[in-house]
């Protein structure tokens, strides 16, 4: 009686050894994305925790933004051109939209994009 082979053969393992290392390296390439992401979203979280309810102008929020960016070393982040201030019913919104790319292999790219806000209440 013949029994039936089970199993995976080397090609398929190569195959599969293939995928998880191109996906292992794309996780590699996006943990310092992610890892800037939440930096910035504390930053913002920052700023409304310091200048909820203190009547601040949009002047005293660039300032506090601008420094907690220095202070969290986030190079990529401009202060006047990334961050928008709006006025709002209660106070100010304060939002940013931003991408990041990052070459993955040759001339294809990973992009991420985040959109975040908080409310500044005067």
């Amino acid at each position: 009686m013949r029994r039936e082979q089970r199993g995976i053969t080397t090609i398929g393992l190569l195959i599969l050894l293939a995928f998880l290392g191109l996906v292992g390296f794309a996780v590699i390439q996006m943990v310092p994305v992610y890892l800037e992401n939440m930096k910035v979203q504390q930053v913002l979280n920052q700023a409304k925790d310091k200048l909820d309810g203190q009547k601040a102008t949009v002047t005293d929020i660039r300032k506090a933004l601008g420094n907690s960016v220095n202070i969290e070393d986030l190079r990529e982040i401009d202060v006047r051109k990334d961050i928008v201030i709006e006025r709002s019913k209660d106070g100010y919104t304060v939002s940013i939209d931003y991408q990041r790319e990052k070459t993955f292999l040759a001339n294809l790219y990973l992009v991420a994009k985040f959109d975040h806000s908080v409310e500044i209440v005067r």
